[in-house]
């Protein structure tokens, strides 16, 4: 194992520690950190972003879900971007803009795809 896997390891355990101990101001600290190590991962993002709604810092929560929607679009995971897209805009709904370019993302994908597609068969 690669010494950041390790490192992120040993942090999400301790991450699990603190949350059961309902100690959230460290779980945050501990989702920052993970976060920076795997800058890639949605899932950070997003839960951080739970916990955040969960502490009522719904501003904080809201650029959290963001993060979290741009990754999940990044990747692919366009129901997952489109699920945490409404969850952000039900926070905020000045951020409806997010569920667009959530859904634009996914579509442009998909007409790469059928291109490539089409381009392959011919």
């Amino acid at each position: 194992m690669r010494r950041c896997d390790s490192q992120t390891t040993e942090l999400s355990a301790e991450l699990s520690r603190a949350l059961k101990a309902e100690r959230f101001d460290q779980a945050l600290d501990l989702y920052e950190l993970i976060e920076k190590r795997k800058p890639d991962e949605p899932r950070w993002a997003h839960r951080r972003g739970d916990l955040l709604r969960r502490m009522s810092r719904n501003a904080e929560a809201v650029a959290a879900y963001e993060r979290a929607v741009h990754l999940y679009s990044q990747k692919g995971f366009d129901a997952r971007a489109s699920a945490t897209a409404r969850l952000l805009v039900a926070i905020d709904p000045s951020k409806r803009d997010v569920l667009d370019w959530a859904n634009s993302e996914a579509a442009r994908r998909s007409e790469r795809q059928s291109r490539n597609a089409f381009h392959l068969n011919y």
